[in-house]
C-alpha cells in the first residue's frame, strides 16, 4: 500500500511539472484555448489552466495580466459558442452539446433563466455544472446576444480574477516549491467545485420536481 501511495506521489508530481512546463511554454495562448474550450465541453480543466498559469507567472514564468486576460477572453467565447448554439434550435451540435449538460440541467437552466436572466449569467460562471446549459437557455430563450454579453464579461472578469489570484498568492506563499503550490491550489479549487456541485444538485432538483409538480416560474419564483 505505501509502494503504491509512493507511485501515486510521483505520478501526481510529475504531471504537475508537465503542466507546469507546457502552460509555461504556451502561456496566454494555452489558457485561452482551454478556458475557450471548457466553455463548450466542460471536461476540459478551464480553471485549473488559470491556476496553474498565475502559479507560474508568480515565480516569474509568465505575466499575472495575461493569466487573467485569457481567462476573461476565453471564457468570453466559450460561453458565446453555447449562447449561439442554443439560439440556432435544435440540431445534431446542440443535441451533442446537451449530453454533456444534461436534460435535468437544461430544464433547471431554462426555469431558471426566464425568472432571473441576467444574474444567473454571472453568476453561471462559477457553476460548471449548469454553466453550458445556462448559456445555451439564454440564446434559446432570445435574449439579446449584447445583454448577454454584457452580464457574461462581468461574470468573466470575476472568475477569472478568483482563479488567478488564487494560483497566483499560492505560488507566493510556496515560492521555492512550485510542485506544493500547485497542489495546495488545486485542493482549494477542488473543495470549493465539491461545494458548488452539491449546492448545483439542490438546485437542479428543486428545478426538475417543480417542473414535474406543474409549478409555474413565476409562482415558484414568488415563493422562494
Amino acid at each position: 500500500m505505501t509502494a503504491m501511495a509512493v507511485v501515486t506521489a510521483a505520478s501526481l508530481l510529475s504531471d504537475l511539472h508537465d503542466l507546469a512546463e507546457s502552460a509555461a511554454e504556451y502561456g496566454f495562448i494555452a489558457v485561452l484555448l482551454v478556458v475557450a474550450g471548457d466553455g463548450v465541453f466542460p471536461v476540459l480543466p478551464g480553471e485549473t489552466a488559470i491556476v496553474a498559469g498565475a502559479v507560474l507567472a508568480s515565480a516569474g514564468k509568465g505575466s499575472l495580466l495575461l493569466v487573467i486576460l485569457a481567462g476573461i477572453l476565453g471564457a468570453i467565447i466559450g460561453d458565446s459558442c453555447a449562447f449561439w448554439v442554443g439560439r440556432a434550435g435544435q440540431g445534431p451540435i446542440r443535441r451533442f452539446i446537451g449530453r454533456f449538460a444534461g436534460h435535468d440541467r437544461l430544464l433547471a437552466a431554462e426555469r431558471m433563466v426566464e425568472r432571473n436572466g441576467p444574474a444567473l449569467v454571472v453568476a453561471g460562471r462559477f457553476l460548471p455544472g449548469l454553466r453550458i446549459a445556462i448559456n445555451m437557455a439564454c440564446g434559446a430563450g432570445q435574449m439579446s446576444y449584447p445583454r448577454f454579453l454584457a452580464f457574461d464579461a462581468t461574470g468573466a472578469t470575476l472568475w477569472s480574477l478568483q482563479a488567478s489570484l488564487l494560483g497566483y498568492f499560492a505560488g507566493k506563499a510556496f515560492a521555492d516549491q512550485v510542485w506544493v503550490a500547485f497542489v495546495v491550489a488545486f485542493a482549494v479549487t477542488g473543495v470549493v467545485a465539491t461545494v458548488v456541485a452539491v449546492r448545483e444538485r439542490r438546485f437542479v432538483r428543486r428545478e426538475r420536481e417543480a417542473a414535474e409538480a406543474g409549478v409555474p416560474r413565476v409562482e415558484e419564483d414568488s415563493r422562494t
